[in-house]
């Protein structure tokens, strides 16, 4: 499900955003949630991980553009589109908020739209960009001491897994096996966007490529069964219904 929040502490213009984004959220084949904040201190204290937050610049208390700050570094996925009726402060929030656009206001409905579908559209392409690797050994290459740098599809990843012993993730591909240095805590931040789960310690996979989930198992698209740890089990399953909603639409 599409989380997405909107935040303004102008009761009359929450309530006409959240009426034009409800409009433009139903023309799309996906089960979404709406929820308002009148202020950036109630939107920071909500646990929920939204997708999507749409946020006036100019909110009593903290301002918008230091709330979206730390709503960022909480969740480098969020995407924050800023509104404000002066069109100079939208450079700033996009400067110290990584924001994902901005709106004047009043509002308008289409360009609303356009923003919304740019979203949708980026989320739908996460599985078709390509990421790179460093320094990569092949495990079933000829010569294991060879490195090089690779570039790969995200669908093509399986799953990675961490190399007990060693300061290195293995990463099972439809292209082969291979291993290189990285901190998985860093490699879960970098992936979470492309649609991937950590569901035991030291193991994440590619939703996309999950198969069946059991209780205590994930089965994979190349017929391995990964552990699912009991601590990550709701969380994880969570996810992957969140995933498997907004990639079908039911």
């Amino acid at each position: 499900m599409l989380q997405i929040a909107i935040c303004d502490d102008e009761k009359k213009d929450l309530l006409h955003m959240r009426t034009l984004v409800e409009e433009v959220m139903d023309h799309f084949s996906v089960r979404y949630d709406i929820q308002n904040f009148e202020n950036g201190e109630e939107l920071l204290e909500c646990p929920v991980p939204f997708d999507l937050i749409f946020m006036d610049i100019r909110l009593n208390g903290e301002n918008g553009i230091e709330t979206g700050k730390k709503i960022y570094w909480k969740n480098r996925n969020v995407k924050i589109i800023f509104q404000t009726y002066l069109a100079e402060e939208c450079s700033n929030a996009v400067n110290k908020s990584h924001a994902f656009a901005f709106l004047t206001k009043p509002v308008d409905g289409e360009l609303l739209k356009k923003q919304i579908e740019e979203f949708m559209r980026s989320r739908e392409n996460m599985q078709e960009m390509w990421i790179s690797f460093c320094h990569v050994r092949w495990i079933d290459a000829g010569d294991k001491s060879k490195t090089q740098n690779v570039r790969m599809a995200v669908r093509d990843i399986i799953y990675f897994e961490v190399i007990k012993g060693e300061r290195s993730v293995k990463a099972v591909t439809k292209k082969g096996i291979f291993c290189y240095a990285e901190k998985f805590e860093e490699l879960e931040e970098r992936m979470q966007s492309f649609g991937f789960e950590t569901c035991s310690r030291g193991i994440m996979v590619n939703l996309d490529q999950v198969m069946k989930m059991e209780k205590r198992e994930v089965k994979m698209s190349n017929g391995e069964c990964l552990p699912l740890s009991q601590r990550r089990n709701r969380a994880f399953r969570e996810r992957m219904n969140e995933f498997f909603c907004s990639s079908t639409g039911k």
